[in-house]
């Protein structure tokens, strides 16, 4: 039994939001409040002085793509600035296929092509020259694009020319001559097949990497995850990680397809039920994707686009810059005559295709995730999900819209009507803050709007979509009260949070969306024992002071998990 006091200890309580002390026992808190109660509910406890720090509720990330970040965390890696070129991408594959037996695939992550010094992908004959004797999958840094070599093809047993499939495409050349770029649904049989027999070649060394990244979790305050698309074979995995005692965070799973997370997870639909498992690792939600990552499904008013753009030569002209308006300052698509629309992007599914799947899965005892970035996508997914049950049964969360980039006029107001829970990326917005503003679409089409979605009352709970972006909930919080670019230039959209608004989305909210409020998300008697302590009461800070904020410890479970001075100390 420990006793801590000493500091400030925040129990994200509206109604009691401070107390003096907090006593746990084993994996539970047993007392909370005034610090002469504490202590007569927790005789002989051990205290612990928190000089002067700050402890309140563990992170949740309500959208973590943790078991595959834990995989591809040993894998080449492609982001920038370790690669700034073709070049530098093909030395990393050259580099692992040396290392790798022939036959073997080659995996790398997180190129992103806007930044390579050619302002594109590696083709698929460079990789055929890079590793001739190993299939090659390189994934885009936002997990929906890829690019494969020749003998990728033969191990998936699919032709280098052949149509795009449905909520896919391929990439082309100016005659016809396949790239290697696959987009969605088309990345998938390879996607699946590579990951597959990395897991099945070596699962004790995937052990290994999942205990170095669930330390990076805890030493980022993080006491709990929600996987964004966990296939059976992984969930498998996942299982034998709980029985062999490595998976010490509780991880609650987005039901993902065997074949690949982008294509229909049909055969979910009755062999498994939200709510199933123990509370390290708990079925949630069916997993469905209604557009792409990049490839959004928007659907913007021709005014919208002319507004914008206009704006955007505005600002070039004011910055003395006149580029040419390329993916980074205009907009592409096709204008739509029935509505005067410029429409963009990929739809996995007819709206029949998406109610039939919606109805039976939530007939099956099947709570909904349903990723939907684009306007039109929000709405799509607004018509087919029903309302959320008021009377869902413990560890059983409300339909979910996951990432929730670009809702249109009324989205808003729908979603909280339906009592559904949005899971957001704050990060998200400083990353692709300097191209909202370079379009011109910052005031004209809002990109994650906090400040709405909370003001209607939506639970709205931080994510990260790690790997994608940076797992650490204080980044994501200073950009969800800051609303800043990652040049620095605030967007001035009204679309930022406070301090408190910001911690509720990453404890509160997030318990909320998965059907936990009843273990986690605040600090009470009774709740898991899920704590984590900062070096300074961040409501006491200024949104610029925010970056002075550290972890110092993490509880997991009523375990230390991290200790920041031990660390330190080694």
């Amino acid at each position: 039994m420990r006793l801590f006091s000493g500091g400030s200890i925040l129990t994200m309580r509206r109604e009691s939001p401070r107390a003096e002390a907090l006593a746990i026992d084993g994996d539970r808190i047993v007392a909370v409040g005034e610090a002469a109660r504490v202590r007569a509910a927790a005789p002989g406890a051990e205290e612990v002085d928190l000089a002067g720090a700050c402890l309140l509720p563990g992170f949740i990330d309500a959208h973590h793509h943790f078991s595959e970040g834990a995989l591809f965390n040993a894998m080449a890696n492609l982001h920038w600035p370790a690669v700034r070129s073709v070049e530098d991408v093909l030395a990393a594959v050259r580099a692992r296929a040396s290392e790798t037996p022939p036959g073997q695939w080659v995996i790398g992550e997180g190129y992103d092509e806007s930044r390579l010094r050619e302002g594109r992908r590696p083709t698929l004959r460079e990789l055929d020259s890079a590793a001739p004797e190993h299939p090659v999958l390189l994934i885009q840094y936002s997990y929906h694009e890829a690019v494969v070599n020749s003998r990728a093809h033969q191990v998936v047993d699919l032709p280098l020319r052949r149509p795009d499939p449905p909520g896919g495409e391929i990439g082309r050349g100016r005659k016809g001559e396949p790239t290697g770029h696959m987009v969605e649904n088309a990345m998938a049989p390879f996607y699946s097949r590579a990951i597959g027999e990395a897991l099945a070649r070596d699962e004790a060394g995937y052990m290994a990497h999942l205990a170095r990244y669930q330390d990076r979790l805890f030493s980022a305050g993080l006491t709990r995850v929600f996987d964004a698309a966990v296939s059976p074979q992984m969930e498998e995995v996942l299982g034998r990680a709980v029985e062999q005692g490595v998976l010490r965070i509780p991880v609650l799973m987005m039901l993902a397809g065997a074949e690949g997370m982008f294509m229909p997870p049909r055969e979910r639909i009755g062999a498994a039920r939200t709510g199933e498992g123990q509370d390290l690792l708990r079925r949630g939600p069916l997993k469905m994707f209604m557009d792409g990552g990049e490839r959004a499904a928007m659907a913007l008013p021709l005014r919208v686009v002319a507004a914008a753009g206009l704006a955007s030569v505005r600002r070039m002209l004011r910055r003395r810059r006149l580029a040419s308006l390329g993916p980074s300052g205009g907009m592409a698509g096709r204008l739509d005559r029935s509505d005067w629309c410029l429409r963009s992007g990929i739809l996995f599914y007819t709206e029949a295709e998406a109610r039939e799947l919606v109805n039976q899965a939530v007939s099956r005892d099947l709570s909904m995730a349903v990723h939907a970035e684009g306007n039109e996508a929000i709405d799509r997914a607004l018509r087919v999900l029903p309302r959320s049950p008021g009377d869902r049964a413990a560890n059983v969360g409300p339909h979910r819209i996951e990432h929730f980039f670009f809702p249109g006029a009324d989205a808003i107001g729908r979603a909280a009507e339906a009592s559904l829970a949005t899971a957001v990326q704050p990060t998200i917005v400083e990353w692709v803050g300097d191209r909202l503003l370079a379009m011109g679409m910052v005031g004209r089409w809002a990109f994650t709007p906090l400040r709405a979605m909370l003001d209607a009352g939506l639970t709205v709970a931080g994510s990260s979509d790690a790997p994608v972006v940076d797992l650490d909930p204080l980044v994501g919080i200073r950009a969800a009260v800051r609303r800043r670019a990652a040049s620095g230039e605030p967007l001035e959209d009204g679309q930022e949070v406070t301090i408190g608004e910001a911690l509720e989305m990453y404890t509160v909210h997030g318990a909320r969306s998965g059907g936990l409020e009843h273990e986690a998300g605040t600090l009470e008697a009774g709740k898991r024992a899920d704590l984590v302590v900062l070096n300074e009461d961040p409501t006491s800070l200024a949104s610029d002071e925010l970056d002075r904020l550290a972890v110092e410890r993490t509880v997991c479970g009523g375990a230390d998990v991290y200790v920041r001075s031990e660390v330190s100390d080694r």
